[in-house]
């Protein structure tokens, strides 16, 4: 008996020096991890916008679905057109579970200009997506111009968040494929931000959201103060069909690249986890976000701050992700010198 006690001594203390290794945090449960905990869900924009509107609504609805029910906040971090936001979730962040990405459509941020990408897209942990990005081209009122027409034969000017993001791709795609004469300024941080600077007479338009003007500025369109000449859909909107969209616009020989960067709009409100965060976690999550985007309180939430939803499950966005980085380099091209990204 003595002998085999002294034989299992070193084992005992093997096993034990082993368990020390274990990170306190990686050994606790789901539940165990978020009871009191602060989750940070984080956006690369300022705020002000629609993201944030959005976020707001999953931060009052999602932590009584997440085990140990934790305290979601909003943070914000904007910067080239989300990617810096993108970079430091992906290599900085904590990849705990504690950090939470409110994704732009990064996807095709790095297949489009790739520099000071320091991400791969189809390695975050998708949740899912909550609804797909729907954007206009909108000038004020008393912009210079007020048609596609008019457009194509004055210039005006629009603002966008920087090259990175859709506000600058989409503008750029107008001057390229239906030959306006559009000029893109960067450096407006947020939808706020791009409002207020065509209000004010800074600029003349930008390509916001429609869930933006509605839930931030509907008196803009119930009152006329904004034409809107081009929707970045895949079909015309229900609620402005006389809009017209980029790919009916576009010669049959450009489609395919209108078609690529709409492709990113159903994934372009997405949430997402870090690529270390545990899979027992990165599960609950995921779980939590199907409940939460299935529950009637958020959904009536959402009416009753005029947000549209339309979720996709996580498999869902895992796989347009990694259709968008799967793409053919000479339609990547294409696209880069159409949206203004190529060198």
């Amino acid at each position: 008996m003595r002998k085999t006690m002294r034989h299992l001594r070193p084992i005992a203390f093997a096993l034990a020096g082993a368990a020390a290794l274990v990170p306190p945090a990686l050994a606790e449960s789901p539940a165990e991890f978020y009871k009191g905990k602060q989750v940070t869900l984080s956006m690369g924009t300022s705020p002000g916008g629609s993201f944030q509107v959005y976020g707001q609504l999953f931060a009052d609805h999602m932590p009584r679905y997440i085990p140990g029910k934790p305290n979601i906040i909003l943070g914000f971090m904007p910067g080239a057109g989300g990617t810096k936001a993108a970079n430091y979730f992906y290599s900085v962040g904590a990849q705990d579970g504690s950090q939470l990405l409110l994704s732009h459509a990064i996807a095709l941020s790095e297949k489009l200009r790739p520099q000071g990408i320091k991400f791969k897209s189809e390695k975050f942990q998708w949740l899912g997506s909550f609804d797909a990005i729907s954007q206009v081209l909108a000038v004020w009122h008393t912009a210079p111009v007020k048609t596609l027409e008019e457009a194509r034969q004055k210039e005006a000017i629009l603002g966008s968040f920087g090259k990175n993001h859709l506000t600058y791709q989409w503008a750029s795609l107008a001057n390229s494929l239906l030959g306006t004469k559009f000029r893109i300024v960067t450096g407006f941080s947020s939808g706020a931000k791009n409002n207020l600077a065509m209000e004010q007479g800074e600029t003349h338009g930008w390509t916001p959201s429609v869930a933006n003007l509605i839930t931030t500025k509907p008196q803009w369109l119930a009152e006329k103060k904004i034409n809107l000449l081009v929707s970045y859909t895949l079909v015309r909107m229900k609620q402005l069909p006389d809009v017209p969209t980029l790919i009916e616009l576009a010669k049959p020989a450009d489609r395919d690249i209108a078609e690529f960067v709409i492709a990113g709009t159903p994934i372009a409100r997405s949430i997402a986890a870090g690529p270390g965060v545990p899979a027992d976690r990165v599960a609950v999550l995921r779980e939590a976000f199907a409940k939460t985007v299935a529950d009637p309180k958020f959904l009536a939430d959402a009416k009753k701050r005029k947000l549209s939803v339309e979720p996709r499950k996580w498999q869902e966005t895992e796989a347009l992700v990694k259709k968008i980085v799967s793409a053919s380099p000479e339609l990547v091209e294409r696209v880069k010198k159409a949206t203004g990204q190529a060198k």
